[in-house]
């Protein structure tokens, strides 16, 4: 794997990293092996270490065109715990282009879910809001799932529409994200899938999510 050549001018830039410089000599290094495993380790270390330089590495190999797929999830991953805003705008393109994600499923989903970690960033509701129409359920799942973390009330018309959905992952999934939201305006449609849902469990869900409804005052 290639990295860009900029990365190798952070190397000498004086600052109170934790590692010398001889040490992220080595991490490149082993970022840019035939082995899958070293790479993989690598950035295991990288997200280890979670200063701005390893972040800068994380996000190179996420965003790089036909990286192995478990390291690329992998380095999303961390991106997501760690949270640095910069990681934001590359995540969004990640899940948007297909370029970046090969139409892989896999790295969709977990791009999604990182995103949820990004309350702050206004793009990232707009991207997971335009994800509940991607062709695949898991992604369209995990879109829902992040929204429900991240509990912007702008979202809310949009999961209304998905407890009319055929699949019952999207429709239970969207109840609990609606429970962490806790904007009342879903009540009259919680109640509606409550009463009549054809599915038990999204009944019990829908009823568990009003009565959360009614001890917050709702």
């Amino acid at each position: 794997m290639l990295l860009r050549v900029n990365i190798f001018i952070l190397i000498f830039i004086v600052s109170a990293e934790r590692l010398t410089a001889g040490d992220m000599d080595k991490l490149i290094s082993d970022l840019e092996s035939r082995d899958l495993r070293t790479r993989l380790s690598a950035v295991e270390e990288m997200g280890r270490i979670k200063d701005g330089m390893s972040i800068d590495l994380l996000m190179d190999v996420a965003g790089t065109k036909g990286e192995d797929w478990e390291i690329k999830v992998r380095a999303i991953q961390f991106l997501g715990e760690i949270g640095n805003p910069k990681a934001a705008r590359l995540l969004i393109r990640i899940l948007n282009d297909p370029f970046l994600n090969d139409e892989c499923p896999a790295i969709k989903w977990y791009t999604a879910i990182a995103l949820g970690n990004f309350k702050e960033d206004s793009r990232v509701v707009d991207a997971l809001i335009t994800a509940l129409k991607d062709n695949n359920l898991i992604v369209r799942e995990a879109a829902i799932q992040s929204l429900g973390e991240i509990s912007d009330s702008r979202a809310i018309p949009f999961l209304l529409l998905k407890l009319n959905d055929k699949s019952f992952a999207i429709k239970f999934s969207t109840i609990k994200a609606l429970k962490k939201i806790g904007d009342p305006q879903s009540i009259p449609f919680l109640k509606k899938i409550a009463e009549n849902d054809t599915d038990s469990y999204v009944r019990s869900e829908a009823l568990s999510t009003l009565e959360n409804f009614a001890i917050k005052g709702n």
